[in-house]
This record gives structure tokens, C-alpha cells and sequence, in this order.
């Protein structure tokens, strides 16, 4: 047990506090914690012990029940430290698959890690999905896993319907997650897109075809909703 995290301990026993403490490794839940007629448990993400003492002040606040919401600076330390988080290696590789009927990914990720990235990003990439469209009203292009780093594309686009430039628009929208990533405003709400992010994606060669076809086609075909997910 780190120092911080003693003093967090020995500060809510002050108040009496009955505390049951776990330290977690999983991908999930970064905190959690559970007010019990007799204990109070707390689940913590290894993270924390790492947290700067403005981090642990606030977080024995919330514990204490002084803060009804978690503070905002917990929320941006846990956004920003998901971020460096790699848990790529519990990905079973043997299942990816990136060769389509019509696009390979892994080919297009590796032309655009190249151009746009200088061969920086290591992540992992796969088709998801069904390619059939029947009764679909809504779905997903792109997905990124930032704790896997993994980036997956929706089957739909695997299609002589959907111009190459669009496939790679997806993909490079997602792996742009890997750069900027997901951040908690002052306001304390999560933002997906930053300002960097917006320019850096206006940057690819087709921007503009792209998401005019993206817009065309999405009542009739899919709706596009490129987001982070984790």
C-alpha cells in the first residue's frame, strides 16, 4: 500500500468509516464504490495508487459522502490515465480478422500508420458486425478500444458500394483516438472530439468526399456514429 493511499485509508477510519478496500487490475470500472449499512466498499484501479494527493483528498470526499457526484479532477485523472493504459496483450489475435471481401485492413491501416502517423501507432485492428442491412435503422462505421488499442471496423463497409476513400476515412478517424484521446471538460463532462482531433481529421486527403458520401448515404444505408468506446 502506497503512503497516499494509507493516509486515504487511515483519514476515512477517523471518521469511522468501516472500509473495505480492493485494488483492481480489470478494464471496466476504474472506481466504484458501494455505502453498505456496516462497511463502505471501495474498488480502486491500480491507477490510484499513483494519483497525486489532490486526486486522493477529493476521492476521500466522495467516499465520505461530503461530494454527492465524483469530482471532476477524478474523472479527468481517471480519463487521462485510461489513455496509457495497454491491455492490447489479452486480445486473442488468432480471432482478429482483417481481410474482407472486398478491403483488406490491415493493408489500409499500415498505408495510413505510414503517411499520417510515421509508423508510430501499434494497434490492432478487425472487422465486426454483419454485412447484411435488413431492418438496420443505425450502427457503428468505427469503434476504438483505447485500453485494447484496438480499432474495429463495421462489416457494412466491406462493400464495392463504398468507395475505398470512405473505408479509410473510418479507419483513420478511429486510429486518431489513439492520438488524441477522449478528455473530461472543465465542466466535468466526457468530450470524445477535441478541438486537435477535428483539425487532424480534416487533414485526410478525401475529408470532404468522405463525409459528404458518409452524410448522402446515411438515412438510406447506415447512420454514421463514430465514437470511442472502451
Amino acid at each position: 500500500m502506497t503512503a497516499k493511499l494509507r493516509d486515504l485509508v487511515q483519514d476515512l477510519q477517523r471518521k469511522g468509516i468501516k472500509l473495505q478496500l480492493k485494488i483492481n487490475d480489470n478494464r471496466q470500472t476504474m472506481l466504484s464504490v458501494k455505502w453498505e449499512p456496516h462497511q463502505t466498499k471501495v474498488s480502486l484501479h491500480r491507477m490510484f495508487l499513483s494519483a497525486p494527493h489532490n486526486i486522493m483528498r477529493a476521492l476521500s470526499c466522495y467516499i465520505k459522502r461530503e461530494h454527492k457526484a465524483i469530482a471532476p479532477e477524478i474523472k479527468a485523472f481517471i480519463e487521462k490515465r485510461r489513455a496509457q493504459l495497454d491491455y492490447s496483450h489479452s486480445v486473442d489475435k488468432s480471432r482478429l480478422q482483417t481481410v474482407g471481401v472486398v478491403y483488406n485492413l490491415e493493408a489500409i491501416y499500415k498505408r495510413l500508420n505510414k503517411h499520417y502517423f510515421k509508423n508510430s501507432l501499434k494497434l490492432l485492428i478487425t472487422w465486426f458486425g454483419s454485412s447484411d442491412v435488413k431492418h438496420r435503422s443505425q450502427c457503428s462505421l468505427g469503434l476504438y478500444y483505447d485500453i485494447l488499442k484496438l480499432v474495429k471496423i463495421h462489416r457494412l463497409l466491406d462493400s464495392r458500394f463504398v468507395p475505398e476513400y470512405v473505408v479509410e476515412f473510418v479507419i483513420f478517424h478511429e486510429m486518431l483516438h489513439a492520438v488524441c484521446p477522449a478528455f473530461i471538460d472543465e465542466r466535468g463532462i466526457h468530450r470524445v472530439h477535441s478541438a486537435e482531433f477535428k483539425k487532424e481529421e480534416e487533414s485526410f486527403y478525401c475529408y470532404k468526399q468522405a463525409t459528404d458520401w458518409i452524410r448522402k448515404h446515411q438515412m438510406s444505408f447506415f447512420l454514421f456514429q463514430g465514437r470511442q468506446c472502451a
